[in-house]
């Protein structure tokens, strides 16, 4: 509505015709501006540096949600989980998540987790385009990473799957090079 205004108001202003095209055009331009690109995934499969990349090639901020759980905790992710459980981190990470969803034109990178509560899709979808990044179970790394550590990927996998799936409305094989995966990505959103 206020792109067909603007449109109206310059043609007053210039005695120029714009195509009324121009007004879907424009549209398209802001929002994809003003959206955010949202990564999930398995931990380690790359939603940092192919976000880290995004942000780059969009002159855009990156926002890490596990660096602003540590920061908001005052401890580290494996302090988090040793302190407070599984249960402790994802309350954090659901009211960080909270924050970070209400920005505007930033690329957000998640936590491999965050699927696994129902809530934080609305958080991230609200101003958001959720991105799946895929990597083969064999390519992921674990250290660093409590729950990968401990639990099997395969059996984390398989019960995260439909959740990725749920919150997905983008799907991106990442098992080749990231410049590549990110390349993907940029195609998409152009």
């Amino acid at each position: 509505m206020l792109v067909g205004q603007a449109k109206r108001a310059s043609e007053l202003f210039t005695g120029a015709s714009i195509p009324d095209s121009e007004i879907d055009r424009i549209e398209h331009t802001l929002s994809s501006s003003m959206q955010n690109i949202v990564l999930v995934g398995m931990p380690g499969c790359g939603k940092s540096t192919v976000g880290a990349l995004l942000a780059e090639k969009l002159k855009r901020p990156l926002l890490e949600a596990d660096a602003q759980i540590e920061k908001a905790a005052g401890r580290t992710i494996p302090e988090i989980f040793a302190g407070s459980g599984e249960a402790g981190f994802r309350e954090v990470e659901t009211a960080v998540l909270r924050e970070l969803g209400k920005r505007s034109g930033a690329v957000i990178s998640t936590g491999g987790g965050c699927v696994t509560r129902e809530e934080n899709y609305a958080l991230l979808h609200q101003n958001g385009l959720i991105v799946w990044l895929q990597r083969d179970i064999g390519k992921l790394p674990k250290e660093g990473r409590p729950l990968s550590l401990t639990n099997d990927l395969r059996v984390m996998y398989e019960k995260r799957r439909p959740l990725y799936e749920r919150f997905a409305d983008l799907v991106i094989d990442n098992n080749g090079a990231l410049v590549e995966t990110a390349e993907k990505i940029l195609e998409v959103l152009a």
